[in-house]
């Protein structure tokens, strides 16, 4: 019976991670949200500017840009989007995990 409490008692054990490196995660993820959804934000704000009807779809727009511009034109305006998210989500992980330590049951 003592072996299997023991057994019991080491799954339970949970590895701490301190809330610094939770903010550092959440920048991370949030650098990386940028870079995956800044094209297609680009390109959305292309087709919502476009009166004169230069772009026929989403694919034709992107290609035009990459075509014309070169394909890091669809990456502009990445500076500021990467900063705000990656402030955002620091913040709110690292807030997160101080909170959850501050208020946590040190008995469960």
């Amino acid at each position: 019976m003592k072996e299997s409490e023991e057994r019991g008692s080491s799954k339970n054990l949970k590895k701490i991670i301190p809330p610094y490196m939770k903010a550092v995660s959440g920048s991370l993820g949030g650098i990386m949200e940028a870079c995956c959804l800044q094209p297609i934000d680009v390109i959305k704000t292309r087709l919502q500017l476009d009166r004169s009807g230069t772009y026929k779809g989403i694919i034709h727009c992107g290609a035009t840009v990459s075509r014309t511009e070169g394909v890091r034109a669809l990456w502009k305006g990445l500076t500021p989007f990467a900063t705000h998210l990656t402030l955002k989500y620091a913040l709110r992980m690292g807030s997160n995990a101080v909170l959850q330590s501050a208020f946590k049951d040190s008995e469960t």
